[in-house]
């Protein structure tokens, strides 16, 4: 019992936890180790027992009780872990153990040599010593620096830290570090003395990703960096970081520094709820996906609607939230005058029934609304010719709206609409004849053809600019059907028209580069999908 303390990280079986509690239990006999484990599910309960609170968990649900008695891994220092990792595939004598991949035995010539490479600590440049229950950095430092003297990537995931201060010490006889990852460490202390703080100036990159850490404690961990320009404090339960949170992202240090920024998996609802990273001058990649995001702004700040700007983010990633109105586009597109990349995937606005025709529309859609300086949308490059295509259709379902609602209506439909006087500054003024009964005539006709297209297994009805190119048109009805585009032919079914053989003619549409209106005039065509190799 002696050797154990509240706070105490262990490892039993490999599975981490740390001690919260240690004594009695009502109702048993003898003393108890009261955990948290790092894996939650690992846990019974939150801390309680009959009915009486014993200690209280950052993780609901990840508490348990164990004996002291419980043997425990053995804890390693640094070169400990790193010796462990690197060399024990290789026995003192020199001759290669066999190296486990899975239930296999790699018996293959040449892993001896790969095995003795890595063996050659001083020649490493990036380490990964994940779950190798690292708890101190013991060693002379002189010893340290000898032995990693390459190194210049450190992760540390998941270890047995229970001081910030272990891993500065560390970090200090590393004179080439220039990347460090400390996710999944739980500590205790983040306090650094002053003597210690020199040993961070080198850092670049910071990884600090589900430590279940408090803002506060976060914000003073980072805050020991000074030159970290790549950050990611992922997976916690940020709601906000606006100017009247305190402490502010602002006040860091590393303020006027960072380029990227990770706050991935938290609890953000808005990208309002962020107004205090505007104040990062340098910030040009933002990660947000795995949150709750549905708004640009939360609806107590609706009269705030443009005052949010990032005018230094050229990259966006917001997949995986709840975005489910297409008016935060435009809402987005003004607080980030200058995106060039965003990624918006697994969404609200992607899902539907019939998930293949609505995720695409939803693509062009999203192009159509997006600033013209975002070039690439979901790891997809925007070409001008798709953006010119996502605009008319865009526009297309503009007009349909218009078309079908009385005059005075215009005003309210518009509100949503707010890049339309800048598409029709691009493809034209439109004419909106309205027609209640939903036969509407319009400009924009002239421009799309309604396109039946039939397979063998479903047939569908979509419209595509008269401009597309016959590559491209295969490209988005190779999407609609869930084919390889390289895989389909395309006929044109010209009905009334009769070949020689007594059928229905059919013309492939062979150049790729002619756009459709080289082979139709109507405004209504039927296209057939056949396997090319047919």
């Amino acid at each position: 019992m002696a050797s154990q303390y509240v706070g105490q990280r262990l490892s039993f079986e490999s599975q981490l936890c740390t001690v919260r509690y240690i004594g009695e239990v009502k109702g048993t006999k003898g003393e108890w180790l009261g955990v948290e484990w790092d894996d939650p599910s690992r846990g019974k309960h939150s801390g309680e027992h009959n009915g009486t609170r014993y200690f209280e968990c950052k993780a609901p649900g990840a508490g348990s009780f164990v004996r002291p008695n419980r043997p425990s891994d053995p804890p390693n220092s640094f070169l400990a872990g790193l010796r462990e990792k690197y060399i024990t595939n290789v026995e003192k004598s020199g001759v290669p153990k066999p190296i486990e991949f899975g239930k296999k035995i790699a018996q293959e010539v040449g892993f001896d040599k790969v095995a003795k490479k890595f063996a050659e600590l001083d020649t490493l440049t990036n380490v990964l010593l994940d779950y190798m229950r690292i708890k101190t950095c013991d060693e002379d430092s002189e010893e340290i620096a000898a032995t990693c003297a390459n190194l210049q990537k450190l992760d540390l995931t998941c270890n047995l830290f229970e001081e910030v201060e272990e891993v500065v010490k560390l970090c200090i006889s590393l004179p080439k570090l220039v990347s460090l990852s400390i996710n999944g460490n739980r500590f205790m202390k983040y306090q650094i003395r002053d003597q210690y703080r020199h040993g961070l100036d080198r850092i670049k990159t910071l990884k600090a990703d589900d430590l279940r850490s408090s803002w506060t404690e976060l914000f003073e961990l980072v805050n020991n960096f000074t030159n970290v320009t790549d950050l990611s404090i992922a997976v916690g339960d940020i709601e906000t970081l606006t100017p009247d949170i305190t402490p502010r992202v602002s006040d860091l240090r590393i303020a006027s520094r960072l380029e990227s920024i990770c706050l991935e998996e938290h609890a953000i609802g808005s990208l309002s709820g962020l107004a205090d990273l505007q104040n990062l001058p340098s910030l040009r990649k933002l990660l947000l996906s795995y949150n709750k995001i549905n708004a640009v702004y939360s609806p107590a700040e609706s009269k705030a609607v443009g005052k949010l700007c990032f005018p230094s983010v050229t990259y966006l990633d917001i997949s995986h939230n709840e975005v489910g109105d297409w008016t935060f586009l435009d809402d987005m597109r003004i607080a980030f005058p200058n995106l060039e990349a965003l990624r918006i995937s697994h969404n609200p606005l992607y899902g539907t029934s019939d998930a293949r025709t609505l995720t695409e529309e939803s693509y062009q859609i999203t192009v159509g609304r997006l600033g013209r300086l975002v070039t690439s949308l979901n790891y997809s490059v925007i070409t001008p010719a798709e953006r010119a295509d996502a605009e008319l259709f865009y526009i297309s379902t503009i007009v349909k709206e218009l078309s079908g609602k009385p005059a005075e209506q215009e005003a309210e439909i518009l509100s949503h609409h707010t890049k339309w006087q800048e598409l029709q500054t691009i493809h034209g003024e439109q004419t909106i004849t309205r027609d209640l009964s939903g036969k509407s005539k319009d400009a924009l006709a002239s421009k799309l053809i309604e396109v039946e297209v039939c397979s063998t297994s479903r047939t569908l009805t979509k419209k595509f600019p008269r401009t597309v190119t016959i590559g491209k048109l295969s490209g988005l009805i190779g999407r609609l059907f869930g084919v390889n585009p390289l895989d389909i032919a395309l006929y044109l079914i010209e009905d009334g028209i009769i070949n020689e053989g007594g059928g229905v003619r059919e013309t492939l549409l062979a150049d790729e580069l002619r756009e459709l209106d080289y082979y139709v005039t109507e405004a209504k065509i039927k296209l057939a999908v056949r396997d090319k190799s047919l």
